[in-house]
């Protein structure tokens, strides 16, 4: 959450901003207890269409209820960011959807009422961080927001489970 808070602090924030500190952050630290040969600590870069949840603030989602989370009433482009990391510590009882932790940031452009179909990928290791930077970049949707300023920022930390 101290990255999505510091990149928050930004504002406007643009895709380019954010691509480059998250890359960093995968590069430069690992996350205790994962393990990279098991997909323990991932990037996944998406973009399309979404309602973004209610917030305007980061916000650790973790604990709770699903009846208090809040979506917007508008669809936006959009640009997300996140890094998964699964810490078993080794542990191969520890079930991923109980310790999985997403934490991601999203950039919302413009408001649309058009279908644009949602994409993306995954960047299992620091050794596919260039190609998939390259790959992310390249893509014609991602190219056009990426020197664009947001409009809303949404940065959560949530299990995935």
């Amino acid at each position: 959450m101290t990255l999505g808070r510091q990149l928050q602090s930004l504002q406007p924030l643009i895709g380019e901003r954010v691509l480059n500190e998250i890359i960093a952050w995968y590069k430069e630290s690992r996350i205790s207890g994962t393990s990279l040969s098991e997909n323990g600590d991932m990037l996944l870069f998406q973009w399309g269409v979404m309602q973004p949840l209610d917030i305007f603030e980061p916000t650790d989602l973790r604990g709770i209820g699903n009846e208090k989370i809040k979506f917007s009433d508008t669809k936006f482009q959009y640009l997300n960011f996140t890094r998964q990391v699964f810490a078993n510590f080794g542990d191969p009882d520890v079930e991923f959807d109980d310790a999985a932790i997403q934490m991601s940031i999203t950039l919302c452009y413009k408001a649309t009422a058009e279908k644009v179909n949602s994409d993306g990928f995954w960047i299992e290791t620091p050794g596919e961080v260039e190609s998939g930077e390259e790959r992310f970049r390249s893509t014609p949707f991602v190219h056009l927001l990426m020197e664009v300023p947001s409009l809303r920022v949404e940065i959560v930390a949530q299990y995935c489970g």
